[in-house]
């Protein structure tokens, strides 16, 4: 029996009134997540493959509507005045962290109702209904279960509501207009390309055709034949004029009125709407100055680190002139999609080679390396597994195949996949007795995700992954963009840069090719916050490290550490420093452990 147990035994005995409080609490406490938890997967019925609801499979759902963002309003008011009632003093260790992550994501997201760009933008090229419905007709990234003809005539169904969504988009997107709070007219023009495919009228070359070019062999030939008339009939008569309306309304009317400022500083309310999403985004009360200052600062220290590695490479003139020609370089881009993928596997062995020196805690679920559908995706995703898709998937970015280039390889697969995204999520994913469904499904934080997957990148330079210096430039490369990116995100939505200012400043700095540089310009513009999120996230990370190291000396493990930040799910930086905090306090009690000879 542990310590705590003993000492919940004793105050069981000296104060039995006490201890049935401690009950009530906790049974509190549990009933309201678990309360929100249901409403919050029930909300749109959309997502009903991500949550595994089975009869909400074949339904679309009311999302954009107002009726939507009223029921949403209304299950986080109720959760908020609800969880402000349980008294945290009686708590347990393990449910006082419950508590302080839901009390904390409730009032973040009621807080978000004050500011109404939320909704009314709620339609870009990084995130819109069109291109998230493409991606679920498409079987190697979506969750929905293609694998019976049950599930098969479900998604038929489900295409029945697609003609009320685009409505509601475009009501939605009207009172957007009404209030002067629009997308700025790049964003529209650069969201085309995220769901044109979609456009598409021979049915055949659709992508929601996609299901029907994969069936499982239990499903006979007569029900794929009138499956795959069932499938035609949809996009013909549902999917492509119901991708046509609101293509023509956001081509049309809503681009006579788009915003011509490339950030949000024209929106009403524009300082208090970035000082929500910085403190959203990143877990700390910085404002937009603290934060440029520490981007400016880590961009000087991580380009004198490329330095040294230019000098290894043997070149022997500038920064900009060493960036210039690494993009003009051949032999640093692939030739075509299979050299790619297969350099993607590489890394993937070595890393699993290595992976038990560094983690006690390693997931059994797999991942799979897919092609994303949406060529206005970042070079890389991940999508973590869910109950009716039960593995990862890395989706990577081939439209531009210059987009990846060789010594980013190693990198980019370590942030998405192992020891990065994957390895948290699908921890998280498997540990259905120990976390509530809240913290595996619903609760996060992009600090806290992000961080964590920027801090995998470095770390493979304590696994051996960058002994290569072309793999050392590309992890310092992608380091110094999550830089890069505290500058210019805090310089689009606080100082007023516009796309030209922003472009020259990443074009000055990285080793990335245009087409990227583009790509990642405009993310930050219809994302104000979000990018920085993974330096803040890494550097809290890289400090409590440290502090670990320096207060347990040689009662350091590696491992535990690892298990200390990423054995409880996905916390708030907060959450993660008091519980390094613990670790540290247990771990200084315990004895040095002395190696064994053999």
């Amino acid at each position: 029996m542990d310590f705590r147990s003993l000492l919940l035994g004793a105050i069981f005995l000296i104060a039995p009134l006490a201890h049935s409080q401690d009950q009530s609490e906790s049974k509190k406490l549990k009933t309201i997540v678990d309360e929100y938890t249901q409403a919050e997967k029930n909300l749109d019925a959309f997502l009903a493959d991500y949550f595994g609801i089975e009869d909400k499979l074949d339904q679309f759902g009311d999302y954009a509507s107002e009726a939507y963002y009223q029921r949403s309003h209304d299950i986080i008011k109720n959760s908020l005045d609800k969880i402000k009632t349980v008294n945290a003093d009686k708590l347990s260790e393990s449910e006082k962290v419950e508590y302080r992550l839901f009390k904390n994501d409730m009032e973040t997201a009621f807080r978000a109702y004050d500011f109404p760009a939320l909704k009314y933008m709620d339609f870009n090229q990084m995130g819109n209904r069109l291109s998230s419905y493409i991606d679920q007709a498409t079987p190697s990234i979506s969750s929905f279960p293609f694998d019976s003809v049950k599930h098969y005539d479900a998604f038929v169904k489900r295409s029945e509501g697609f003609s009320a969504y685009v409505d509601n988009q475009i009501a939605m997107l009207r009172k957007g207009i009404e209030n002067k709070v629009t997308q700025s007219c790049l964003v529209i023009e650069k969201s085309a390309n995220s769901y044109k495919a979609g456009l598409e009228t021979d049915p055949e070359k659709n992508p929601f055709y996609a299901p029907t070019k994969v069936f499982p062999k239990k499903i006979s030939k007569k029900d794929q034949a009138r499956l795959r008339e069932a499938f035609k009939n949809m996009i013909a008569t549902r999917i492509v004029p119901g991708f046509k309306k609101l293509d023509a309304f956001l081509q049309g009317e809503y681009k006579e009125h788009c915003r011509k400022e490339f950030g949000i500083g024209a929106l009403p309310d524009a300082k208090a709407f970035y000082a929500y999403e910085i403190r959203a985004q990143t877990d700390t009360d910085m404002d937009a100055k603290q934060i440029h200052e520490i981007g400016v600062k880590e961009v000087a220290r991580i380009e004198s680190e490329m330095n040294d590695v230019q000098k290894q490479l043997g070149f022997n003139g500038t920064h900009q002139e060493f960036l210039k020609s690494l993009l003009k370089e051949d032999k640093f881009f692939f030739k075509n999609e299979k050299e790619l993928v297969k350099s993607f596997e590489q890394v993937r062995g070595e890393v699993k080679a290595v992976l038990p020196k560094y983690f006690s805690l390693i997931p059994k679920t797999g991942f799979k390396i897919v092609r994303s559908a949406n060529p206005e995706d970042a070079a890389g995703i991940y999508h973590d597994p869910t109950d009716m898709t039960p593995i990862g998937r890395f989706v990577y970015n081939a439209a531009q195949i210059r987009q990846i280039p060789k010594y980013e390889v190693a990198t980019l697969l370590m942030h998405e996949t192992v020891p990065g995204h994957h390895l948290q999520f699908a921890l998280a994913y498997e540990m259905k007795n120990s976390l509530s469904e809240y913290r595996r499904k619903l609760f996060g934080s992009g600090a806290f995700a992000e961080g964590w997957a920027l801090y995998s990148e470095y770390l493979g330079r304590e696994m051996g992954i960058y002994k290569d210096p072309v793999r050392r430039l590309g992890n310092l490369n992608d380091e110094l963009l999550r830089a890069v990116r505290l500058v210019v995100d805090t310089g689009i939505h606080s100082m007023g840069w516009d796309h030209d200012q922003t472009v020259h400043y990443m074009q000055e700095h990285l080793a990335t090719d245009l087409s990227d540089i583009e790509i990642e310009a405009n993310r930050y513009s219809v994302w104000p916050g979000q990018a920085l999120a993974y330096k803040i996230g890494q550097l809290k990370i890289l400090e409590l490290r440290k502090k670990s190291e320096q207060q347990l000396a040689d009662k350091f493990d590696i491992r535990e550490f690892h298990r200390a930040v990423i054995g409880a799910g996905s916390l708030s930086l907060p959450v993660l420093e008091q519980q390094v905090n613990d670790y540290i306090a247990k771990a200084s009690q315990a004895p040095i452990r002395v190696p064994s000879s053999n």
